[in-house]
């Protein structure tokens, strides 16, 4: 189970239930002599530096469990009290040789320690059974609200699910609706509405797919560059060229999109007099080559520069490529443009 961060709050009141350990178990094992000697103030005295030292001989080794040590697992640690019970013990003994000379007392003898050693350790198993106790519920607590928030959190999942369900059927309710209301006059703007309808429902669909069909991302891409081409008119020009024999080659879905975003962002949309995208897919032996490449405007920088830019279209697109076929994308200077190029099975 994962450890709580400790929390000043979480410390007070850990070391509050440490102290009151002490305390109430001291008295509970004094309290046939206390009610024997009716609570002299010696025994009184002798009971409270008992419990002084008990909790000083202690404090390491709580630091070691609760502490120090709170990433191993709870197996684990409580093996490591075989080993800490003998610290704690030995911490007492010293305390005690050391204190008994200052107070005229002699020191423990050997029979003495031996002696000490059952009651001291029941005492400790008490102590640390009890802060173990503690633990297990502050964690078993924590771990509660963690399920709590997950809860929460897949609950507003499922609702902005349903809103991403509804919202792309308005958009393509209101895109029809602008459609059908203009005139015959406007041909061309209802075809590319038509088309933005057609972007859109493509990109929803896609994202519920693991893998679609080449030439499913190919139309799309005819679509895409067909929007671009209405915008800036002669100045675009392309051509989306495959293979028959790879038509049912699948693919991840809006994979070569940022490809012919990137050219035309970077080598038409700069370009005084445009310039020309070309998608192509080629069959080579068992594997597919994609190339997408652009004139236009040179390119100026380096391939470094355009996987370090503020865009995250093509990173994300070389890691795909990467996830799913352990391919790279080679990036060259076709002289006036650039050309990204990359292989899929076939």
């Amino acid at each position: 189970m994962t450890q709580p961060s400790q929390s000043p709050n979480a410390t007070r009141k850990e070391l509050l239930l440490f102290i009151s350990c002490f305390v109430i178990m001291s008295i509970l094992y004094g309290m046939p002599r206390l009610i024997e000697y009716r609570a002299s103030l010696h025994y009184i005295k002798e009971l409270a530096i008992d419990c002084v030292f008990m909790a000083i001989a202690c404090f390491p080794v709580w630091w070691i469990h609760f502490r120090k040590l709170t990433h191993w697992p709870l197996k684990k640690r409580f093996l490591l009290h075989f080993a800490t019970c003998y610290i704690y013990y030995g911490i007492w003994v010293l305390l005690y040789q050391w204190y008994n000379p200052l107070d005229g007392l002699p020191r423990m003898t050997t029979r003495q320690i031996i002696q000490n050693l059952g009651p001291n350790l029941l005492f400790y198993i008490q102590v640390f059974g009890i802060l173990h106790i503690y633990h297990f519920f502050r964690e078993r607590e924590t771990q509660l609200t963690r399920e709590k928030e997950l809860r929460e959190l897949a609950y507003q999942g499922e609702i902005n699910a349903l809103k991403a369900q509804i919202q792309p059927h308005f958009l393509f309710n209101t895109l029809n609706s602008i459609s059908a209301s203009l005139p015959p006059e406007q041909e061309q703007a209802r075809m590319l509405i038509a088309r933005l309808a057609d972007t859109f429902r493509y990109a929803l669909l896609s994202t519920r797919e693991e893998l679609v069909p080449l030439s499913d991302e190919l139309n799309f891409m005819r679509t895409y560059l067909a929007l671009e081409q209405a915008r800036f008119g002669k100045r675009l020009r392309f051509s989306v060229d495959a293979d028959g024999s790879i038509a049912r080659v699948r693919i991840p879905p809006m994979l070569l999109q940022p490809l012919v975003e990137n050219a035309v962002k970077h080598g038409i949309e700069p370009a005084i007099n445009g310039g020309a995208v070309s998608v192509t897919c080629r069959q080579k032996g068992a594997k597919v080559h994609i190339a997408i490449s652009n004139t236009g405007r040179p390119f100026s920088g380096t391939v470094d520069q355009l996987f370090h830019s503020k865009g995250v279209g093509l990173v994300n697109m070389a890691r795909r490529l990467e996830r799913h076929y352990n391919e790279k994308l080679a990036v060259s200077d076709n002289g006036s443009g650039l050309c990204f190029e990359f292989c899929i099975p076939a």
